[in-house]
């Protein structure tokens, strides 16, 4: 019998496949070793209201999931009920406003591959099968990114069910309080939205690639010169280095420089290309690509075979301005103990502008470096499952926080907040949350104001 009498679905522990069922919302499939009371699968509003009041009357905590790309598994808690929103998977798109409402079961890729035959476009983001709903909480790092802003900073408003039980609206000028939390908290939000309301754009003229390869005898040269070259580096362009122990899937250990591009007009997209064009150390690599034209289907399909599905994942990320001196041992000793492929480093060129909006978000800094350990086989957890956070527990005097989509939490406590807006957080948590119904984030630094 359910214990809520939902239109949507429930399984709970004890029930024949709840181990499956909870184990199929992780795209990492590193067993987490939690698990909630039970999972509803809402598919009205008022399950979710129904949901809440159950969950507040019996006395147990709720996590959500909206596609599951937590590396940290963070949905997954003990004492809890876990609300999947998959079924929460349509979007409307209004052309004339420039918006979108969407739902936060919604792929990315989905969303932007159909924006895109549209002319249209949102910054989503960059692997298949992430969701709006997670990704857009915990800030957005997406395609062409650099240009167009973070994706929450494109969020205009939310619809979202309260720790009471309401259903409201927020934005900047109604549950004002609301809106700037569910803009870079994350996993530590504290409501469960239902829509997302976004503001779209046109589709850049020209979206692209160049991609250099580079053998990792070369490393120390890609590295000062990818250091050297960032502050330059024009906006239109997400200018990143992937280090494995086998690029492009087929060769030996090296260095994927890839430059994607989004250029609005001929003039950008000239500026754009020119930094790999005339790059001092383009004879080094063994692979060049000219400027490509490339659709987001194929850009996505590029991205997906650094992250295959059913293998467990130790990730961890972060921040920093440190000089490429202070950098080259981490980096030499990061690549020197990779495990297998498609285990990778990856370096993105960064270098934020002022955020102009205020909202939860807001740490980052000009580079980003994630460390993605990977591996099929359970019994190699002991040889890779702390290899990410050791290295970045090794350069943490150099970080200066992490991002909250590559966190891991549960494994190394990191600011991912600025001080203040931690503190800001802690209040409107206690206002709209204050019995603390939904769960924070696996770790969070003390406050030190």
């Amino acid at each position: 019998m359910k214990p809520i009498a939902i239109s949507g679905d429930i399984i709970q522990q004890g029930d024949k496949g709840f181990d499956r069922a909870i184990m199929d919302t992780l795209f990492n499939q590193w067993e987490p070793g939690r698990r909630p009371d039970m999972m509803v699968t809402p598919k009205t509003i008022d399950d979710i209201i129904d949901t809440i009041h159950y969950a507040r009357k019996e006395g147990k905590h709720i996590s959500i999931c909206s596609g599951g790309h937590s590396w940290s598994a963070n949905h997954v808690r003990n004492n809890s009920v876990l609300i999947n929103m998959r079924k929460f998977d349509t979007y409307e798109v209004n052309r004339e406003a420039m918006t979108a409402k969407v739902g936060p079961g919604v792929g990315g890729s989905t969303l932007l591959t159909a924006l895109f035959d549209q002319d249209l476009f949102f910054p989503a983001g960059h692997c298949k099968g992430v969701c709006v709903g997670g990704y857009l909480l915990q800030g957005g790092f997406g395609w062409n990114g650099r240009k167009l802003g973070m994706a929450c900073e494109n969020v205009i408003g939310i619809d979202v069910v309260t720790a009471n039980g309401d259903y409201i609206h927020a934005n900047e000028h109604h549950n004002s309080d609301i809106y700037w939390a569910a803009r870079g908290s994350g996993g530590g939000f504290f409501g469960v939205v239902v829509a997302f309301h976004l503001r779209l754009f046109k589709k850049p003229a020209y979206c692209g690639s160049i991609t250099h390869v580079f053998d990792i005898q070369y490393l120390e040269d890609v590295f000062r010169w990818a250091h050297e070259i960032g502050p330059s580096v024009p906006d239109a362009v997400e200018f990143q280095l992937l280090t494995s122990r086998k690029v492009l899937k087929f060769f030996g250990p090296g260095i994927e420089a890839v430059a994607p591009i989004f250029a609005d007009t001929k003039d950008e997209l000239e500026e754009a290309k020119a930094f790999m064009l005339n790059s001092p150390i383009k004879q080094k690599a063994f692979f060049k690509t000219p400027y490509l034209k490339a659709n987001m289907s194929s850009m996505y399909r590029f991205v997906m075979t650094h992250y295959p599905d059913d293998h467990h994942w130790g990730v961890d990320n972060m921040w920093t301005k440190a000089s490429i001196d202070e950098l080259m041992p981490y980096l030499k000793g990061v690549v020197e103990t990779l495990p297998p492929a498609p285990s990778h480093m990856l370096w993105l060129n960064w270098y934020p502008p002022k955020r102009l909006q205020d909202m939860a978000y807001s740490l980052e800094d000009n580079i980003y470096i994630a460390l993605y350990g990977t591996w099929k086989d359970a019994n190699d957890i002991p040889n890779y499952g702390s290899w990410a956070k050791g290295w970045m527990e090794k350069a943490n005097h150099l970080s200066t926080g992490i991002q909250l989509a590559d966190e891991g939490l549960h494994q190394r406590m990191a600011p991912f907040v600025a001080a203040g807006n931690l503190k800001r957080l802690d209040e409107v948590r206690a206002q709209r949350d204050p019995n603390g119904l939904f769960n924070p984030w696996h770790s969070r630094p003390a406050l030190t104001l």
